[in-house]
Order: structure tokens, then sequence, then C-alpha cells
């Protein structure tokens, strides 16, 4: 994955290519506007706290020690659902809406960054009075928690790393994600089939299709009734320029000392296990286990033995 990217097609083939892909976005979006299809109930009451003019909303649970679970794309705090009753005897559990997903506002400006969604987190956690917490990440929730951490040793004493990305030499976007940060192509393919496209990565990111319901699609694409937040969320990540903050991370890796957890889904397609196995060997002492049937979002295709594992790290 480049920090840059330089489009390979131009010119006649470019705009030939983006017709032909915004009129197949058309055909599926029109294919699936076909039910209304209602989210699952929700489970745990959302509540919300002004940070910096932003409000954010999270799901707490439990007492204790605080438990913090950070999601990526193009997920939410709904991605811990089945995990967060389970994980509330050990602590303190709170799972946020990151800032443009969710329930949550847009961050301001329009920004992003990895930089500015550490900040975010960092003071969300001070406007709830917590001063030290274990962190546990997904996705690109991996480099906004490790770059909050990294700056702040003594404001986590346990790191739960999840199938993420913390190096700067990735396996290359796929072709969907390049278009997509191509202005205006990547509007076009939101804004006419959003939905699906969502529907997809979920889809592909799991090995039990089932639990992808028309529901958890919708629940994730438009909680509040609003598919432009979460358009322009996604479009915004995609185009936000990471290796700066990666290369800050990368550096500063082998610096951690703390107990760190690292589960990794073996058939995950977006990013392969060799990352995580990385990632292992560079944090000492971490802990690696392996997950097997398991793609990308753990959460949602093995959270029962996901929070297993997890159980048996808090208490050890």
């Amino acid at each position: 994955m480049n920090d840059s990217f330089k489009p390979l097609i131009s010119g006649t083939a470019l705009g030939v290519l983006s017709l032909n892909l915004t009129l197949l976005f058309l055909m599926v979006a029109s294919c699936s506007a076909q039910q209304d299809a209602h989210p699952p109930p929700e489970r745990h009451s959302m509540k919300q706290v002004a940070v910096e003019g932003i409000t954010i909303s999270y799901v707490e649970k439990g007492k204790g020690n605080p438990i913090v679970l950070v999601h990526g794309i193009p997920t939410s705090s709904f991605l811990w659902r089945d995990m967060i009753e389970e994980l509330s005897p050990h602590g303190r559990v709170i799972a946020l809406d990151l800032p443009g997903f969710g329930f949550s506002d847009p961050p301001h400006d329009g920004d992003y960054g990895i930089s500015n969604y550490a900040h975010l987190l960092e003071r969300f956690l001070e406007a709830l009075s917590i001063e030290k917490a274990t962190l546990v990440c997904h996705d690109l929730g991996g480099p906004i928690s490790l770059t909050y951490a990294l700056r702040h040793p003594d404001k986590y004493d346990r790191l739960i790393i999840l199938d993420t990305f913390l190096h700067r030499d990735l396996p290359p976007w796929p072709l969907s994600m390049r278009m997509a940060k191509i202005r205006p192509i990547g509007e076009i393919f939101m804004w006419l089939g959003g939905k699906s496209i969502i529907r997809t990565v979920l889809e592909e990111g799991v090995i039990d299709k089932s639990r992808i319901s028309d529901g958890v699609v919708k629940r994730y694409y438009m909680p509040d009734g609003n598919p432009d937040k979460l358009n322009r969320s996604m479009l915004g990540t995609l185009r936000m320029g990471y290796m700066e903050d990666l290369e800050f991370i990368e550096k500063n890796l082998k610096t951690i000392q703390k107990p760190t957890l690292i589960l990794w889904g073996e058939k995950d397609i977006y990013l392969p296990i060799s990352l995580g196995n990385r990632i292992h060997k560079d944090i000492t002492g971490s802990q690696m286990e392996r997950i097997p049937n398991c793609g990308h979002f753990i959460p949602e295709d093995q959270p029962e033995l996901a929070t297993k594992i997890i159980v048996a790290f808090l208490n050890n």
C-alpha cells in the first residue's frame, strides 16, 4: 500500500473503466434496494459525550479496570456486540464509535488521519476520566490505538490487537479501494452503491456469511438514517496518507514492554497473517493466537472463541 496512489489507468481507458464500473454499481445498488431491512435490536444502550465539539457515542458496561474497544472501517462499536456482555465481568468495557462512524459526529475539517483519531481517542478517554486502560483494537483501530499508546505509555496497561496494520510495507490495496481514492470515481461508487459495497466488504471479511444479514449491513451503513456520513468517512479514511504515522509506530513497536495479545483470523483476505507474525516478532513477549476458520472481522466471525481467549489473557 503506497502513501500516494498513482493510477495505473488513465485517459480514455480510465473513462471507459469508470463508466463500466459505475453502471455495474448502479445495477447492484438497484438490486439491493429490494428490501427495507431492519437493523437487529440494540443489545446495549448508547451514551454520548462531547469531545472538542464532536459528539461521540459509546457503549459502557461493567465496572473495574477499563477495557476500551476501538473498531476499524467500515464498522463501529456495533462490531463488538457479541463480546461486550462476556467481557464486562472482567472490567469496565467501553466501545466507542470513532468520529464519522456509527452514531458519532464526523471529525472537524474532514481530518480522518490516524494522528487526529489518536488525539480524539485521548480526549475521549479524558472525558470519561480514564487514566489507564486495556486497549483492544481492530483494523484501522490498530494504528490509532498504537499511536495513542506509544505517545502515552503510562496510560495503558495491556494491548489486545486483532487483524490490523502497523508497518508501512503492506499488501497492495484491492482495485476497488484504489479506484475509490480517485475523485470523483469514489464519490460515484459510494453514492450509488455504498450499501452494496459495505455488504461486500463485510461478507468477504468473514467465513460464516450468515452472520452478515441485511439488518447488520444497514446497522453499519446508516444507523442514524444518514448514509452520507459513512460514505464520506470511508472515502476520507481511504484518501488520508498513513505512511508518516505508520513510520512512527514501526520505529517504536519494539519499545513496548506491556503484556500484549495478538489475535488473527487465519483466513483474513485483507490483512494476511504474515502481518500479525511481524507484529508478534516486534513486540517482545507478546502472545499470538491464530483463529482457525476465521476471516478479517473476528468479532463478527468468531466472537465466542475470541472472547474466550481474551478473558484468559485478562485473567493471567
